[in-house]
């Protein structure tokens, strides 16, 4: 009896490492729709993330697991005869967590200029949340030289803790699906030169090394070139 119970024992953990191995064959996510733009004088980014939530990380997350997305995001100056430059980046955490009593997903998001809270009982609503990027900050527009070309780029990655998993008495030790995913870029920026904005700045840089106060410039920047 001892030695058909430790056969099964095996074959056990055989078909939990097999399908752990099945679920890294699962699309992996990617990041789409990078887009830049300007919230006053302030750049911010919008991105999406597909195929952020296999079924193990939904049922993780049904049974009570808090589940965390973590995009890094940069902004970079383009260098034709060295390495770009980082002018700024900005690390935002995305937490879901579900309460099984309320029945009620919790989800977070924190970061440089982001503190958000909200409640849903909706399963659509809390996996749009987690898994897109809008309006983040990422820049003051006063660090963007006006001849010069950017670009943003954004990488996320799944952080959970390991977990414990109870059989026949004993407790092994398996990893859960976490994912590191590639970096994404969006195309070439530049600051319009047709925008009075602009202009200020072309100015600006022509005389000594006075500061631009930035007054009455609110919304004048929308877009940037590709």
């Amino acid at each position: 009896m001892e030695s058909k119970t430790k056969i099964l024992t095996a074959w056990l953990i055989i078909g939990v490492f097999t399908l752990m191995n099945a679920i890294t064959l699962e699309a992996s996510p990617s990041l789409v729709n990078i887009g830049v733009g300007t919230r006053d004088n302030i750049v911010v980014i919008n991105a999406r993330l597909l195929d952020g939530f296999t079924t193990s990380i939904e049922e993780a997350i049904e049974s009570g697991v808090p589940i965390t997305f973590t995009f890094e995001t940069e902004l970079r100056q383009v260098n034709n005869f060295w390495n770009d430059s980082l002018i700024s980046s900005n690390t935002i955490n995305h937490t879901i967590e579900y309460d099984s009593l309320k029945k009620v997903y919790r989800f977070t998001a924190l970061g440089k200029g982001i503190k958000r809270k909200i409640a849903t009982r909706n399963k659509q609503k809390y996996q749009q949340m987690m898994l897109t990027l809008k309006n983040i900050p990422i820049s003051s527009i006063r660090r963007l030289g006006f001849k010069e070309k950017y670009y943003v780029r954004i990488k996320a990655s799944l952080e959970t803790n390991e977990f414990w998993f109870p059989f026949n008495h004993l407790f092994f030790f398996l990893p859960f699906d976490n994912f590191d995913g590639e970096w994404a870029e969006s195309s070439p920026l530049s600051i319009d030169p047709d925008l009075a904005f602009a202009k200020d700045l072309k100015s600006d840089e022509n005389k000594s090394k006075n500061k631009t106060s930035f007054e009455g410039t609110k919304s004048v920047v929308r877009s940037f070139n590709q």
